[in-house]
């Protein structure tokens, strides 16, 4: 906000002259999808990441437990691709229009979906056939000599979670401080 000296000392005898100029985003209901997504997202890891956990806690037999987490980390991974597919698609329509403030979201998002890819599509499909070939063998996974590899992937799983919360609490931490009035 920065005051017009032109209309100053008219705005002190006619209050409908404005003293300030304000300003007022051109896309508000864009920005409102963004917050959104981004709300619904950082959610979403989150109560992945409490399921994930209430699963190896309920669960006696660590081998199961450990595969119905995969599953929801894997089943939950698409709705999770989309929202940031359409954050950072909207994020750069809106910085071509001319809302730079936006290219903040753009590495967060980046990771959240290089996490979720890495994650999914690479390390818990190497874990299953990790999983299975113990089973074909007749004992569990962390008997068989893959144990040591399994625990280095089970640790990289992990920590994408980990990062996969950190990345979309920021996306949605850096977009709510965007207001559109």
């Amino acid at each position: 906000m920065k005051p017009f000296p032109a209309f100053c000392c008219s705005a002190l005898i006619n209050p409908y002259y404005p003293m300030v100029e304000t300003f007022s985003t051109q896309h508000p209901l864009s920005l409102r999808l963004l917050r959104l997504l981004a709300g619904v997202m950082a959610g979403g890891t989150v109560a992945q990441a409490l399921s994930w956990v209430t699963v190896y806690f309920s669960i006696e037999d660590s081998q199961a437990a450990g595969m119905l987490a995969h599953l929801i980390i894997e089943h939950l991974s698409y709705y999770f691709l989309g929202y940031a597919f359409v954050i950072l698609s909207l994020s750069n329509l809106l910085i071509k229009r001319g809302m730079s403030t936006l290219k903040v979201i753009r590495l967060p998002s980046l990771i959240f979906i290089t996490s979720i890819a890495v994650a999914s599509f690479l390390i818990i499909p190497r874990m299953d056939y990790l999983r299975e070939t113990a089973l074909q063998d007749g004992m569990p996974v962390m008997l068989s000599p893959f144990a040591n590899y399994f625990a280095v992937l089970n640790g990289l799983t992990l920590l994408l979670v980990c990062t996969q919360i950190f990345s979309s609490t920021l996306v949605a931490w850096r977009l709510s401080e965007m207001h559109s009035t």
